[in-house]
């Protein structure tokens, strides 16, 4: 996540859901919706690699977007 914006990250983690989820992009998002939640949730505990959690929350708002 480091060279990432949270654009970037954002579109990155939905595509991946993308192909478990054969192309469908509300379940592809949802899931990567999670995926942020979870880090911010454990942030202080588990995810410290992270550029910072505001990071992970700019994230979250660009999956929103797309």
């Amino acid at each position: 996540m480091e060279d990432m914006t949270a654009k970037e990250k954002a579109i990155d983690l939905v595509n991946k859901f993308l192909q478990i989820y054969d192309g469908r992009v509300p379940q592809a998002k949802q899931c990567a919706l999670i995926c942020v939640d979870e880090m911010i949730g454990n942030y202080e505990e588990k995810y410290k690699y992270c550029k910072s959690k505001q990071f992970l929350e700019e994230v979250k708002q660009e999956i929103n977007k797309l």
